[in-house]
């Protein structure tokens, strides 16, 4: 099957910036978060929060613009692309709050100038692309996807169907998510932070842990021994705006769509790699949707307590850092998180185990019922 190939990727993360520095990272016990510090409604609030490494907190526009510019360099640099190939490539961005951090830091410095004052100077989803078009010469078409959790999963999986339909001979997906109050001050309100650490598919597990993360995969031809994309499907659950239905029945129907998108079946799954917020919903969800699909459920393992709940970056984030593990020789593991089968009924990977290739699911759930699960093959 003649399926687009990861030729080149880039990454930044709480782990540190760059393939090396954050496959580095993922050996050791995941990194205790950092606090926002935040006043509001009276309240002085401590926000968990895992932030990039590597960047200093120059002002909002020029920290974004730079922490875009490097990731893409590098992409670009491994996947090695003619330019008149760069030009021509697509570009799919997925965030779900793209640029609301400038708007809010310089809502503020206008607010101290006095005067009238515009919340937003611009309210465009689109600038992002339009920033990466400009800086990187690229002329093909762009597309923008905001689908909360879920959006740079879903980037993804239409970049490769551009790719695989002939629409596009390449093309470049960002995801990315930085700071912002909005945000922030918005998960605490749900009450859906954590207030220590992340622990998915734990029994004492209490929350999320909010992390800021961009990254950028370049997709192509290429040859046999690479990792491709294989196949994905997305689905809405409109159960409720926070949660999938909690017996699992959408979680299994959108990951049986995607291995059949990719013309597998539950048993030639070498892993998991599992969405893992660590709120209580969320993965009772994945797991009795786990548990329906496969029975017995191969190896899991999950990003989010090294670098954070990225949001609209962590489907194609921890895609990038869970493929590279696995050609770099290991599965990631994450001792003493999830070790305990519980009443979920599933164990997360505990020592890092030896896997080069294999077919594996990738699995992004969002705010607002929207579902995404992506097959990944190395064979």
């Amino acid at each position: 099957m003649n399926r687009p190939c990861f030729l080149g990727a880039g990454i930044a993360t709480h782990l540190g910036t760059g393939i090396a520095e954050n496959l580095a990272g993922l050996h050791g016990p995941p990194p205790p978060p950092r606090y926002l510090e935040r006043r509001c409604d009276g309240r002085d609030l401590r926000i968990p929060y895992k932030p990039l490494r590597g960047f200093s907190a120059a002002r909002a526009e020029q920290r974004l613009l730079r922490v875009i510019e490097t990731v893409v360099d590098e992409a670009l640099s491994e996947a090695g692309l003619r330019a008149s190939e760069q030009r021509r490539m697509a570009l799919c961005v997925g965030s779900s709050s793209f640029d609301i951090g400038v708007s809010e830091s310089l809502y503020r410095e206008d607010l101290a100038e006095g005067g009238e004052v515009l919340p937003l100077r611009s309210s465009s989803f689109g600038n992002l692309a339009e920033t990466v078009r400009s800086r990187f010469g690229l002329q093909g078409e762009d597309y923008t996807f905001n689908t909360a959790c879920t959006a740079s999963a879903n980037g993804l999986g239409y970049a490769a169907r551009l790719i695989h339909t002939g629409s596009a001979d390449h093309a470049l997906v960002l995801g990315v998510e930085l700071v912002n109050d909005l945000t922030a001050l918005g998960f605490h309100g749900l009450g859906l932070l954590s207030r220590s650490e992340m622990k998915p598919f734990d029994s004492e597990r209490d929350g999320l842990v909010l992390g800021e993360a961009c990254s950028v995969l370049v997709l192509g031809r290429g040859d046999a021994d690479r990792f491709r994309w294989r196949g994905d499907a997305n689905m809405c659950d409109t159960t409720s705006m926070v949660a999938a239905r909690a017996d699992g029945s959408t979680v299994s129907d959108v990951i049986e769509r995607a291995l059949s998108d990719a013309r597998l079946t539950p048993s030639a799954i070498a892993a998991v790699k599992a969405h893992g917020t660590a709120t209580p919903l969320n993965d009772e969800a994945e797991a009795a949707g786990l548990l329906r699909t496969f029975g017995t459920v191969p190896p899991v393992c999950v990003l989010k307590p090294f670098i954070g709940h990225s949001l609209g970056a962590c489907g194609l984030t921890e895609l990038i850092l869970f493929y590279r593990a696995i050609e770099s020789g290991f599965l990631i593991a994450t001792p003493e998180i999830g070790a305990d089968p519980g009443a979920l009924g599933v164990v997360l990977n505990q020592t890092e185990r030896a896997m080069t290739r294999g077919h594996f699911v990738l699995n992004s759930f969002g705010f607002g019922g929207n579902n995404t699960s992506v097959v990944i093959s190395r064979n």
